[in-house]
């Protein structure tokens, strides 16, 4: 049953797709990420990023910023390992401190990624499990 609501939804997504930049197995990957990013978003990062992605005022940053996609390494480990002390997002200055998500898996953070770098206004694409994984080795403990 799981499979079929998930076909189905696979298939509305692509029908309804805003724009035409992916064509054939990209576009379907692409649906993929965006759908399951999605169900990780509100798992993980709602009760903080909010629905719309904006944040909750100097407390918590917006991620519906380009933020995300130019800072992709910081991002993707933060995601993983959490981050900590100052980090400066359209002028304002956070303090707080997110916890990691170290039970994600590369798949499930480049899922995560694409949701996030693709609402709310932003439009960079598809992130790439092996990206990830790459960037993940690299991330400071």
């Amino acid at each position: 049953m799981r499979f079929v609501v998930l076909g189905l939804v696979l298939i509305t997504l692509i029908n309804c797709r805003p724009e035409s930049r992916y064509s054939g197995s990209e576009a379907i990957k692409f649906d993929q990420y965006m759908f399951q990013g999605e169900q990780l978003y509100i798992a993980h990062c709602i009760n903080c990023h909010q629905k719309d992605g904006s944040g909750l005022g100097k407390l918590i940053p917006p991620l519906s910023t380009d933020f995300v996609s130019k800072q992709k390494e910081l991002s993707i480990c933060g995601i993983k390992h959490g981050l900590e002390g100052p980090i400066t997002i359209n002028g304002i200055t956070y303090q707080g401190v997110m916890p990691g998500n170290a039970r994600l898996t590369p798949l499930e953070i480049a899922e995560l990624m694409t949701y996030i770098s693709n609402s709310w206004g932003n439009a960079y694409g598809i992130t790439k499990t092996t990206e990830v994984s790459k960037i993940l080795k690299n991330c400071a403990d």
